[in-house]
């Protein structure tokens, strides 16, 4: 990826509160190379234009970060690794699983982690299916989905993985229900944001479990 590619990634980062150093920056831009290069063979994902990549899965996976506290995370049905590569890249501190039911695109994190020297993030092949224990799974401090499922199917689910007073945070569109409560999590706050290229409205909402 040249350097423009990655002014783009540094400046969309900055809007959302987020200053990436060099390194970081390169790191996103490789992790972006290799999607492409492995998307050729398998389907990673239908979103190939660079421009576009930059934006919708890079950029975008940058705005949960500021939403996340210490510890771990869990990035259910990860695909190609968008919120959790990049979210891992920007808060190094973070022990990441990336969860993904298919074994295609687990190769894949796996050789992107392997390629990026990620030494607190694992990819895990494994269909969540609300039992931890069984699935091999430490329970985090907080979990996301983008895109893995509808709010209130997803927040059922994400219940199981978060521990006591951990988080679970929904990526959403502008129009998406946002239940208030579902089980033991309870929405804490809805987030606006902008994408700075194409202006596509998004939201985080946050759920605390109580």
């Amino acid at each position: 990826m040249d350097g423009a590619y990655l002014k783009k990634i540094e400046e969309g980062a900055l809007g959302m509160g987020l200053r990436l150093g060099a390194e970081q920056l390169k790191l996103l831009g490789r992790h972006v190379d290799l999607l492409l290069k492995w998307n050729k063979s398998i389907n990673l994902t239908s979103i190939t234009d660079l421009d576009e990549v930059v934006e919708k899965h890079v950029i975008d996976s940058l705005a949960v970060v500021a939403v996340l506290p210490s510890g771990s995370l869990l990035d259910a049905g990860s695909g190609a690794g968008f919120p959790g590569i990049p979210a891992a890249i920007a808060r190094p501190d973070l022990e990441v699983v990336l969860v993904d039911s298919v074994q295609k695109k687990v190769a894949f994190l796996k050789n992107a982690l392997a390629e990026l020297r990620l030494p607190r993030v694992k990819a895990v092949a494994v269909r969540l299916e609300g039992n931890p224990a069984q699935e091999e799974l430490q329970r985090v401090h907080a979990a996301v989905s983008r895109a893995f499922a509808a709010p209130r199917e997803w927040l059922k689910l994400a219940e199981q993985y978060v521990l006591p007073a951990g988080v679970a945070i929904c990526m959403l569109g502008p129009t998406e229900e946002v239940p208030d409560q579902v089980g033991d999590l309870k929405l804490q706050e809805t987030l606006g944001y902008q994408l700075p290229y194409s202006k596509a409205q998004r939201r985080l909402a946050i759920y605390k479990h109580i």
